[in-house]
């Protein structure tokens, strides 16, 4: 049976591949939005499967939850420009 951070390194892996994929095949403005959006959920992924928030219920995680998704629309701001 697979473990839970084992499924999210898999999870992880397969977004970064779909990403490379993605910024391969073009370089629109709608595919770069898409390729934020990976990153932030890899981020999600990230904080909640190795920094241990999982089932915290504090300020801290939900924090640290709403980071990528603001900081991926920061940078889909200063790009789409």
């Amino acid at each position: 049976m697979i473990n839970r951070t084992s499924l999210i390194w898999f999870i992880l892996i397969l977004i970064t591949i779909g990403s490379y994929i993605l910024a391969d095949v073009s370089t629109m403005p709608w595919i770069a939005a898409i390729i934020l959006g990976l990153a932030a959920i890899k981020g999600y992924l990230i904080i909640d499967g190795f920094m241990e928030l999982y089932g915290y219920k504090g300020f801290m995680r939900y924090a640290m939850n709403l980071y990528c998704p603001i900081l991926g629309l920061f940078i889909w701001l200063l790009v789409k420009q």
